[in-house]
């Protein structure tokens, strides 16, 4: 048995007997872990309180290699509650599209550190409380960078089929069934594919490479913002096989 010293990020909590908490976090080192809190919700607690979601922490516990039985939580400092990101609804709602992606694609016991950090400095970002404009550019960079960690990013700059590159401002089809763009060559019928424009192409692909915390103040025009949004809608439901809880919201409700 030994100890652990980590940052986390609260993933999911549920209330355990009269005055403990289950907790899920990820980790940079060990990926998603579930811990139990005893008695955190005693006035005396030296675990800093109730856990909330995606509160940024240090955590110290004990790992019992082997074992199916809870891992007590021995330590926990609370490095930011994020009251930025609290604050307006739409910064709110970036944050839960975040988590449900966090639960969905972080495996158990995994170390994902890129996918760790770059969860972390999204919401760094959204704590900064920018313009209301500005937002849709960090969902993207969100996404895109999600994607592309856990190998499920789009084909964007060529054809999936002929690899053919597109040329100039032509509009394009996204076909989720094949992850990319296809041509009008290799397009046998529309079927499930949507338009996509080829510059809503370029700045998907540039978002997804991007640190969230350099592009406080990049404004994505209203009729890309669009594309990029259907992009990301219908690629998410093949991802996921299921239709996403929270994306609707965090997008403002288009699909």
């Amino acid at each position: 048995m030994g100890s652990v010293i980590t940052e986390a990020l609260a993933l999911r909590r549920t209330p355990f007997g009269e005055s403990s908490q289950v907790a899920e976090f990820m980790t940079p080192d060990h990926g998603r872990v579930s811990l139990i809190l005893k008695g955190v919700h005693r006035d005396k607690s030296r675990l800093g309180g109730s856990v909330d979601l995606l509160d940024h922490c240090r955590l110290t516990y004990h790992q019992r290699r082997g074992s199916r039985s809870l891992q007590p939580l021995r330590e926990r400092q609370l490095l930011s509650h994020h009251a930025g990101m609290r604050s307006r609804d739409d910064l709110a709602a970036a944050g839960f599209w975040l988590l449900e992606l966090l639960r969905a694609l972080a495996p158990e016991g995994q170390p994902m550190p890129q996918l760790f950090h770059h969860a972390l400095h999204v919401i760094q970002a959204l704590d900064t409380r920018p313009p209301r404009a500005v937002v849709p550019a960090l969902q993207f960079a969100l996404e895109g960078g999600f994607l592309r960690m856990t190998g499920f990013e789009p084909v964007l700059d060529r054809c999936v089929s002929c690899d053919r590159r597109p040329s100039g401002h032509r509009a394009l089809r996204f076909d989720p069934g094949r992850s990319g763009i296809v041509c009008s060559a290799c397009r046998q019928s529309d079927g499930d594919s949507v338009p996509l424009s080829a510059a809503a192409a370029r700045l998907a692909g540039q978002l997804a490479g991007s640190d969230p915390r350099q592009l406080l103040d990049v404004i994505v025009p209203p009729e890309i913002e669009i594309d990029v949004r259907r992009l990301y809608h219908r690629h998410w439901l093949h991802v996921l096989e299921r239709r996403p809880r929270c994306q609707p919201l965090a997008l403002g409700g288009g699909s």
